[in-house]
């Protein structure tokens, strides 16, 4: 009887297997011989999934942001109150552990990366608007303090991406818990007078 594959499951292997690649040696040697050998395959067999470097570097990028937005999906079915959930969600968007550091040294490659190769979007806008909306949740809520909501959106941003760039140069201070207090001091500052967390 034919083995039965899975081929999203297998697209994914290739997927983590680019990521080893480009944590490890950088991505411009994450070559379809590299990823190939990493992930067990032949050439041919790897080119069966991805018939073009740059449609496996895509899928590679579109992974790990797939991999944020579960993990932000997920939260939705937990039982918390918006001060809780909104810190929560950020918390997902900065590395906490050794799999999100991963996710964040790769991130930063391919947008590096999309820098310098004409033809290869890493469009982020996906990121970048979850870290926006929260300022939009806050106001829906009735929590946000200010009225100016495209600058505190910009400040939040801002704020997110320097925190997740000083764990990524600074991995020996990943610590879930002080980034979770990081986070919840700085949501504090947004809140309506009487409205913070218990």
């Amino acid at each position: 009887m034919p083995k039965i594959v899975d081929h999203e499951k297998m697209k994914n292997i290739i997927a983590e297997a680019t990521w080893k690649i480009i944590s490890e040696k950088g991505i411009h040697q994450a070559t379809s011989r590299t990823i190939a050998k990493e992930a067990g395959l032949s050439q041919g067999a790897l080119r069966h999934y991805f018939s073009k470097q740059e449609s496996l570097l895509a899928f590679a990028m579109e992974l790990v942001k797939e991999k944020v937005l579960i993990r932000l999906r997920n939260l939705n079915a937990r039982e918390l109150s918006p001060q809780e959930r909104i810190v929560e969600y950020l918390l997902e968007l900065v590395p906490t552990d050794e799999q999100t550091l991963l996710e964040m040294e790769v991130w930063f490659a391919f947008v590096a990366y999309g820098k310098t190769q004409k033809g290869f979007d890493t469009n982020y806008e996906d990121l970048q608007n979850a870290i926006k909306d929260c300022i939009i949740y806050l106001k829906n809520e009735g929590l946000l303090s200010t009225t100016d909501e495209e600058k505190e959106q910009e400040k939040l941003y801002a704020f997110m991406n320097g925190m997740a760039l000083n764990l990524y140069l600074e991995p020996d201070k990943i610590n879930r818990t002080r980034s979770k207090e990081m986070i919840q001091d700085y949501i504090h500052g947004l809140y309506v007078e009487g409205k913070l967390d218990a």
